[in-house]
Protein backbone atom coordinates (compact mmCIF):
# COMPACT_ATOMS: atom_id res chain seq x y z
CA UNK A 1 0.00 0.00 0.00
CA UNK A 2 1.31 3.47 -0.50
CA UNK A 3 0.88 6.49 1.60
CA UNK A 4 -1.16 9.14 0.51
CA UNK A 5 1.17 11.83 -0.30
CA UNK A 6 -1.84 14.42 0.86
CA UNK A 7 -1.60 13.16 4.62
CA UNK A 8 0.26 14.17 7.05
CA UNK A 9 3.49 11.79 7.87
CA UNK A 10 4.16 10.49 11.38
CA UNK A 11 5.41 12.98 13.84
CA UNK A 12 8.18 10.86 14.80
CA UNK A 13 10.43 8.31 13.49
CA UNK A 14 9.18 5.50 15.61
CA UNK A 15 5.91 5.91 14.59
CA UNK A 16 7.28 6.27 11.05
CA UNK A 17 8.64 2.64 11.50
CA UNK A 18 5.57 1.99 12.89
CA UNK A 19 3.39 2.99 10.08
CA UNK A 20 6.12 1.11 7.32
CA UNK A 21 5.98 -2.34 9.76
CA UNK A 22 1.88 -2.18 9.53
CA UNK A 23 1.54 -1.56 6.15
CA UNK A 24 4.02 -4.58 5.68
CA UNK A 25 2.02 -6.59 7.48
CA UNK A 26 -1.09 -5.34 5.70
CA UNK A 27 0.79 -6.27 2.65
CA UNK A 28 2.11 -9.72 3.74
CA UNK A 29 -1.98 -10.45 5.34
CA UNK A 30 -3.26 -10.57 2.20
CA UNK A 31 -0.54 -12.56 0.36
CA UNK A 32 -1.02 -14.76 3.20
CA UNK A 33 -4.79 -14.81 2.43
CA UNK A 34 -4.61 -15.28 -1.05
CA UNK A 35 -2.52 -18.34 -0.47
CA UNK A 36 -4.95 -20.34 2.01
CA UNK A 37 -7.53 -18.97 -0.26
CA UNK A 38 -5.46 -20.64 -3.37
CA UNK A 39 -5.15 -24.00 -1.41
CA UNK A 40 -8.84 -23.84 -0.25
CA UNK A 41 -9.75 -23.55 -4.33
CA UNK A 42 -7.37 -26.46 -5.04
CA UNK A 43 -9.58 -28.60 -3.11
CA UNK A 44 -12.33 -27.10 -4.05
CA UNK A 45 -13.27 -25.03 -1.15
CA UNK A 46 -13.94 -21.92 0.30
CA UNK A 47 -11.71 -20.41 3.02
CA UNK A 48 -14.74 -20.18 5.15
CA UNK A 49 -15.11 -24.09 4.15
CA UNK A 50 -11.78 -24.47 5.30
CA UNK A 51 -11.79 -22.52 8.65
CA UNK A 52 -14.89 -24.51 9.62
CA UNK A 53 -13.16 -28.13 8.56
CA UNK A 54 -10.08 -27.35 10.56
CA UNK A 55 -11.72 -26.15 13.69
CA UNK A 56 -13.83 -29.06 13.49
CA UNK A 57 -12.03 -32.29 15.45
CA UNK A 58 -12.30 -35.58 13.86
CA UNK A 59 -14.41 -37.67 15.86
CA UNK A 60 -15.92 -34.46 18.06
CA UNK A 61 -19.35 -32.81 17.76
CA UNK A 62 -19.71 -29.02 17.58
CA UNK A 63 -22.51 -27.12 18.39
CA UNK A 64 -23.07 -24.59 15.54
CA UNK A 65 -23.71 -21.94 18.00
CA UNK A 66 -20.36 -22.51 19.41
CA UNK A 67 -18.56 -22.64 15.99
CA UNK A 68 -20.13 -19.80 14.85
CA UNK A 69 -19.17 -17.91 17.99
CA UNK A 70 -15.53 -19.60 17.83
CA UNK A 71 -14.98 -17.78 14.04
CA UNK A 72 -16.68 -14.98 14.12
CA UNK A 73 -19.49 -16.13 11.79
CA UNK A 74 -23.31 -14.64 11.42
CA UNK A 75 -25.14 -17.59 12.41
CA UNK A 76 -27.01 -17.08 8.99
CA UNK A 77 -24.02 -16.83 6.94
CA UNK A 78 -22.67 -20.12 9.08
CA UNK A 79 -25.77 -22.00 7.93
CA UNK A 80 -25.19 -21.09 4.72
CA UNK A 81 -21.45 -22.60 4.74
CA UNK A 82 -22.35 -25.69 6.46
CA UNK A 83 -25.25 -26.70 3.68
CA UNK A 84 -22.56 -26.60 1.32
CA UNK A 85 -20.10 -28.28 3.16
CA UNK A 86 -23.08 -31.22 3.80
CA UNK A 87 -24.28 -30.95 0.05
CA UNK A 88 -20.46 -32.15 -0.68
CA UNK A 89 -20.78 -35.17 2.26
CA UNK A 90 -17.59 -33.47 4.23
CA UNK A 91 -19.75 -32.82 7.07
CA UNK A 92 -23.05 -33.88 8.97
CA UNK A 93 -25.54 -32.25 11.31
CA UNK A 94 -27.15 -33.97 14.70
CA UNK A 95 -29.23 -32.71 16.96
CA UNK A 96 -28.89 -32.66 20.34
CA UNK A 97 -30.48 -35.28 22.61
CA UNK A 98 -31.72 -33.10 25.25
CA UNK A 99 -32.75 -29.94 22.99
CA UNK A 100 -33.64 -31.34 18.70
CA UNK A 101 -33.48 -27.25 18.33
CA UNK A 102 -29.97 -27.37 19.00
CA UNK A 103 -27.53 -28.82 15.57
CA UNK A 104 -24.14 -29.87 16.15
CA UNK A 105 -21.50 -30.59 13.20
CA UNK A 106 -19.64 -33.64 12.80
CA UNK A 107 -16.84 -34.11 10.03
CA UNK A 108 -17.27 -37.26 8.54
CA UNK A 109 -14.55 -39.46 6.76
CA UNK A 110 -14.71 -37.39 3.63
CA UNK A 111 -14.38 -34.14 5.21
CA UNK A 112 -11.96 -36.09 7.09
CA UNK A 113 -10.19 -36.69 4.32
CA UNK A 114 -10.92 -33.20 2.36
CA UNK A 115 -8.82 -31.67 5.95
CA UNK A 116 -6.28 -33.40 5.42
CA UNK A 117 -5.48 -32.75 2.41
CA UNK A 118 -5.81 -29.01 2.27
CA UNK A 119 -3.58 -29.47 5.24
CA UNK A 120 -0.60 -31.12 3.70
CA UNK A 121 -0.87 -29.17 0.68
CA UNK A 122 -0.49 -25.89 2.52
CA UNK A 123 2.20 -27.19 5.02
CA UNK A 124 4.05 -28.32 2.54
CA UNK A 125 4.74 -25.03 0.49
CA UNK A 126 5.98 -21.99 2.40
CA UNK A 127 4.27 -19.20 0.23
CA UNK A 128 4.93 -16.09 1.06
CA UNK A 129 7.18 -16.48 3.52
CA UNK A 130 9.70 -18.82 1.33
CA UNK A 131 12.39 -16.41 0.43
CA UNK A 132 13.04 -16.18 3.95
CA UNK A 133 16.04 -18.82 5.67
CA UNK A 134 15.81 -21.05 8.71
CA UNK A 135 17.49 -18.01 11.02
CA UNK A 136 14.99 -15.32 9.61
CA UNK A 137 12.09 -17.67 10.22
CA UNK A 138 13.57 -18.57 13.92
CA UNK A 139 13.55 -14.98 14.65
CA UNK A 140 10.46 -14.14 12.95
CA UNK A 141 8.12 -16.70 15.14
CA UNK A 142 8.51 -15.08 18.60
CA UNK A 143 8.30 -11.23 17.10
CA UNK A 144 4.51 -12.64 15.96
CA UNK A 145 3.89 -14.09 19.08
CA UNK A 146 4.91 -11.01 21.09
CA UNK A 147 2.38 -9.24 18.64
CA UNK A 148 -0.03 -12.62 19.24
CA UNK A 149 0.04 -12.65 23.16
CA UNK A 150 -3.61 -14.50 23.13
CA UNK A 151 -2.19 -17.43 20.97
Amino acid sequence: MRVPSDLPPPRTERLRLVLGANLGLLALADRLRAHWASHAAANGLTTGQVRILLTLTPGESVVMRSLAADLDFDASNLTTVVDRLEQRGTVERRSDPHDRRVKALVLTAEGERLRAAFWRGLVEDPGPLAPLDEADLEALGPMLNALNPDT
